[in-house]
């Protein structure tokens, strides 16, 4: 093998290692019910839908009668 393979193999390995982390991490956060867009720097359409859940959820509820 030469260096010039290791080097390239040494990379892929770090890439392949570096996206199965944030992906690993995305489910975790996913599994633990936090948002998983908290990291986005734009808008995002799932971080909005999330917060106005739980805006909803937080709201007293009224019972008539």
């Amino acid at each position: 093998m030469s260096l010039q393979e290791i080097i390239v193999l040494v990379i892929v390995l770090f890439c392949v290692f570096y996206v199965g982390k944030h992906i690993a991490f995305y489910f975790k956060n996913a599994n633990s019910n936090k948002n998983p867009c908290d990291s986005c720097s734009s808008g995002c359409e799932l971080r909005n839908m999330m917060n106005k859940k739980k805006e909803e959820c937080k709201k007293p509820t009224t019972k008539k009668g």
